[in-house]
């Protein structure tokens, strides 16, 4: 397995993390865990293969293949995806709240969804895999994924000032600041403001802050040698370590002793074996 990475110019770094491409994924385990990040992806499996993904809402499973470009909406649950078939991943890993320009519909609609691109783009996502396939050099992949999420974005409205605001706070001090602290500098009434982060990011300004706390505790976890979790409760944000073991089973539907990524690198990604 290889990984390989690319950012892409502006405009498009503005909105963008990062494109990447994982060469014949093929682990030993025949299921991963994906935990909440609170952003959306666009990922194509160049094997011929469909995703396999599996979720579960009201204890009820739910399983689903799509084959293609896919989008996968903000989301705040886990899912399971299945890897025992070879895979090449290409993928877009958007910004918070970067995606919205690109896919014609608020990512409040997409939140804790995963759908064919072909849903959103019609005919264009078709064309765009076929393209992707025809060529075999890496470099073109990523130019061709380029070119065609910068046509999507010179047609697109700009995402709300207040939510660019926002979510610079949200960054730095995700567990300290209140939603009131923030509308205050920004003119908006707290529901309006809510209104506007959901349809740009996905999801509450409440939930998305759990999330990046929740996201700073795995890194505190797989970055210390010895895990004190009282300790790590407290760095991360939390009230205590009840509070912290609480959010962690409500993201990951595992208790903290339980989590084992599959490395460091990758510590939302956790092998399932049976």
């Amino acid at each position: 397995m290889s990984l390989k990475t690319y950012t892409p110019q502006r405009p498009l770094s503005d909105y963008i993390h990062m494109f990447w491409y994982w060469e014949d994924y093929h682990p030993p385990h025949p299921k991963e865990r994906i935990l909440p990040v609170g952003m959306m992806d666009l990922t194509i499996n160049l094997a011929d293969e469909a995703f396999q993904i599996e979720t579960t809402q009201q204890d009820v499973r739910l399983q689903q293949r799509i084959y293609g470009p896919m989008v996968a909406g903000a989301r705040s649950e886990y899912f399971v995806i299945d890897t025992t078939r070879p895979a090449s991943l290409l993928s877009v890993w958007f910004k918070p709240g970067g995606a919205l320009p690109f896919f014609g519909v608020t990512a409040s609609e997409l939140h804790n969804l995963h759908l064919p691109l072909e849903t959103l783009w019609g005919i264009q996502a078709s064309n765009l895999y076929c393209q992707l396939l025809e060529v075999s050099s890496l470099t073109e992949r990523f130019h061709l994924l380029e070119k065609a999420l910068l046509v999507r974005l010179q047609k697109s409205s700009e995402r709300h000032r207040a939510v660019d605001y926002a979510l610079k706070i949200f960054h730095t001090q995700p567990h300290t600041q209140k939603i009131s602290q923030v509308t205050e500098q920004i003119a908006l009434s707290p529901p309006r403001f809510i209104q506007l982060f959901r349809e740009d990011v996905g999801m509450t300004p409440k939930l998305f802050c759990r999330i990046q706390r929740f996201q700073r505790a795995l890194s505190l976890i797989t970055s210390q040698p010895a895990t004190d979790w009282a300790e790590i409760a407290l760095l991360a944000g939390y009230y205590d370590q009840a509070h912290f073991i609480n959010e962690f089973q409500s993201f990951s539907g595992i208790t903290p002793t339980a989590y084992a990524p599959q490395d460091r690198e990758h510590n939302t990604n956790l092998p399932v074996l049976d």
